[in-house]
């Protein structure tokens, strides 16, 4: 009996599925949809109908399978600034793995050659890490550890630094969260946040 046909949604999990198995064993600069299309037993057409690009079919199925920047509606208040900005900083590089670190070198490298997805991208990820500064923010205002919020530089900080290591040192243990918080991310927030 023949093989049926996939379509739909059997269709793109498995093309979804087939992405990110390649991605996390060859690395982003490695994929074709060429090798998509022969490993999720399709063919190109299909994959060139519905995305423009490798980096966009990478961005569907990271998203699809929830593997992309962490949600940032986390609601994070241990009672102090400082544990707050720790939880969130384990929470964060917790949170990563190969794919997602995959993820944020392509986005980079594909922001530097001026795609506009990967754009939109990074700058839905700024306004997300800032949303969640905001209220880790508010929280310090509430308990008197802060009398204003600091920049928006300063409040980028954490997420920043952990990126960095994330695309560039790619070690397998990342910063000293405790440490970073306590000798570069807290002191930022009290020059910043104190009238």
């Amino acid at each position: 009996m023949a093989d049926k046909r996939r379509r739909g949604d059997q269709l793109e999990n498995t093309i979804y599925e087939t992405t990110l198995r390649i991605l996390e064993r060859d690395g982003y600069n490695k994929t074709s949809f060429a090798q998509i299309a022969r490993e999720a037993k399709t063919s190109r057409t299909v994959l060139y109908r519905r995305w423009d690009s490798v980096f966009e079919l990478f961005h569907d199925a990271i998203t699809a399978n929830e593997f992309s920047e962490p949600p940032y509606d986390i609601a994070i208040n241990t009672g102090s600034l400082r544990s707050d900005l720790i939880a969130l900083g384990h929470y964060y590089e917790n949170y990563g793995s190969h794919v997602n670190n995959e993820f944020v070198r392509a986005s980079v490298q594909e922001f530097s050659q001026g795609s506009l997805l990967a754009k939109r991208l990074m700058s839905q990820v700024r306004r997300s890490n800032l949303a969640t500064m905001a209220k880790i923010s508010n929280h310090a205002i509430e308990n008197q550890e802060l009398d204003q919020a600091p920049s928006e530089q300063v409040q980028l900080l954490l997420f920043e630094i952990l990126r960095y290591h994330s695309i560039l040192v790619n070690n397998a243990t990342g910063p000293d969260i405790p440490t970073l918080v306590d000798e570069i991310i807290l002191p930022a927030f009290y020059a910043g946040g104190k009238l």
